[in-house]
């Protein structure tokens, strides 16, 4: 399969994922499952560009753990943060 068809995929699928957030964000009831899955959107489409659209697949280990990272952390705190500010 070529890089081009594979970037094509890539971004069908990051369409995909925004579309399901939009459709969750438009009918779905306020709650720990919905943020739950919300986050886990933006941690997938998160590990998506960092792997096929930023080139840190295979080069760069140190700056694929920090993006890495940073996808799991923040995520993480806005889930904590919403969990406290929403009591």
């Amino acid at each position: 399969m070529s890089a081009e068809t594979v970037a094509t995929r890539i971004w069908l699928l990051l369409v995909g994922l925004t579309l399901l957030s939009a459709a969750l964000a438009d009918g779905a009831a306020p709650g720990v499952l919905t943020a739950l899955v919300a986050l886990a959107v933006v941690g997938i489409k998160g590990a998506l560009v960092i792997r096929h659209f930023m080139g840190l697949d295979g080069r760069f280990p140190r700056l694929r753990r920090l993006m890495n990272g940073y996808i799991v952390l923040v995520p993480a705190l806005l889930f904590v943060l919403g969990s406290v500010l929403a009591r």
